[in-house]
């Protein structure tokens, strides 16, 4: 039987993996392990603090901070606890800041350090609903004092003792949690209006999980860092529910001046970014060729030529001649093998490039070194993957064919938070118009990808579709009429 939400899988992980390696994150210069039976442990302290100081299913905890293990431990504990987790970006003004934590009625208020402990100073007093800030990194604040705020650590060892005396209350709450229940809110970027919170359901997270292995597979032995934002859809792919489905081992970065040199010691299995990160690697490579020796430039220049020549008939769905293939393979034993060896992208299967269009000649100079780099289409309604390109059947300016067959259920298409539901989960079913429309074989070019209009009918019964077609540009799903 299918496991439908995140805290049975997460326990099922933890079970199975028990003392290897679940997380790393770098202090001191030093990397430190985490354990998924610690990963576990933890998660669980901060359900049943949470639980004892009154969160009741269905309440919201908010969290801002930069990516670190602490961010997902009380991710995962909140969820256990059948409460919603919320992500807020660490980069928000005090103002934004408030807006999530009011809006979603937050109960709890998790913040990393001084800097975002100050910016719930200024608006304190505007949000009575909550009951508890807790700080995980004391830096500055060790003298600090405030009946309303509680370190981490106190959490956990209330957690612990928590445990200690009813280990069976945490436990029988985690299995009290349904698929449908809401797991998490993640707010929209505020383009059209105030930012919304999308409504993910745990049936979203498994799916999540889930699609985004499903044709490019990832397994326990894979390794991937962390960087990009964790209140964000593409970072959660990764960094909670694929980790938690599928095991492998999840890397935090120092901050983010140092991605670049994390990248290359770590060396992940499985990359992935936004566009901008990956035009600033491509941007850094041509800057050093800029200084390098002329012998140094005709040689890369000639192996670049070769790999993408031999890049565009893959493409092309075309065979690669035995010529091509033996110079492409003599230009990434001289040349790329090298490069990819300084860029930390050695080891790299796969990487994705999803959150926003990218240039197909970005695309076309990581597929010509070897990198598999492919690019995705989806939105925070949809959870997060609508399209994703397959590695070794990509086709430059499109985002692959759909993620799901035509006619399937659809768990994924969401409510916002605070405002009326555009369409019933239960009742809408999600189509793709023929596929030859989209392209060749069903790939949809990028362009119409991020212009998916999406038209609801209704038939007789009353039952409605949810039809996507290429189309200009229209209001997000949370504003369509279905009446």
């Amino acid at each position: 039987m299918a496991i439908e939400t995140a805290p049975l899988m997460f326990k099922e992980t933890a079970l199975k993996y028990g003392d290897r390696v679940a997380m790393r994150t770098k202090e001191y210069g030093l990397w430190r392990d985490i354990s998924w039976n610690d990963y576990y442990h933890q998660a669980g302290c901060v359900g049943s603090a949470l639980m004892d100081m009154g969160l009741e299913p269905g309440d919201c905890v908010s969290i801002i901070g930069d990516n670190c293990p602490e961010w997902v431990i009380i991710d995962m504990g909140v969820q256990c606890a059948r409460g919603i987790a919320v992500g807020v970006y660490s980069t928000n003004a005090w103002l934004q800041v408030e807006y999530v934590v009011g809006n979603s009625d937050s109960r709890f208020f998790f913040v990393e350090n001084e800097e975002q402990l100050d910016k719930w100073l200024q608006f304190w007093d505007n949000v009575p609903h909550l009951k508890k800030v807790i700080v995980w990194d004391l830096e500055g604040l060790r003298h600090f004092e405030d009946e309303m705020v509680m370190t981490y650590e106190e959490i956990i060892q209330m957690g612990r003792k928590v445990l200690e005396k009813a280990p069976e209350r945490f436990e029988t709450r985690m299995a009290q949690v349904n698929p449908g229940d809401i797991s998490m809110l993640i707010y929209t970027s505020g383009t059209t209006g105030p930012p919304k919170g999308a409504m993910l359901t745990h049936r979203n997270l498994m799916w999540m999980g889930q699609a985004i292995t499903a044709e490019n597979p990832m397994n326990d032995e894979d390794e991937v860092l962390s960087f990009l934002p964790l209140c964000h859809v593409f970072e959660q792919l990764f960094s909670v529910m694929g980790h938690i489905t599928h095991g492998y081992t999840l890397n935090f970065i120092e901050n983010m001046d140092t991605v670049s040199d994390n990248m290359i010691e770590v060396s992940p299995t499985v990359g992935y970014a936004v566009p901008r990160i990956w035009e600033k690697y491509l941007s850094a490579v041509y800057i050093r060729m800029s200084d390098a020796t002329w012998f140094k430039k005709m040689v890369f220049g000639m192996a670049l030529k070769i790999g993408k020549k031999r890049a565009s008939l893959l493409m092309d769905f075309k065979p690669v001649p035995g010529f091509l293939a033996l110079l492409y393979n003599l230009a990434h034993f001289a040349v790329f093998r090298k490069l990819k060896e300084r860029l930390g992208f050695d080891r790299m299967r796969m990487a994705y490039s999803g959150a926003a269009p990218i240039s197909p000649d970005v695309l076309h100079f990581f597929q010509s070194i070897g990198v598999n780099l492919v690019e995705g289409y989806g939105q925070i309604e949809g959870t997060g993957v609508t399209c994703v390109s397959r590695v070794g059947k990509v086709k430059f300016g499109t985002v692959g064919p759909p993620s799901r067959e035509p006619g399937s259920r659809l768990p994924r298409m969401v409510k916002y938070w605070s405002n009326p539901p555009a369409f019933s989960r239960d009742t809408t079913t999600i189509r793709n118009l023929p596929r030859k429309p989209f392209g060749t074989d069903g790939f949809i070019p990028a362009m119409w990808g991020r212009s998916m209009r999406m038209v609801i009918s209704r038939s007789r019964t009353g039952k409605r579709t949810l039809w996507l077609r290429p189309g200009e540009r229209t209001s997000r799903p949370s504003t369509l009429k279905t009446n």
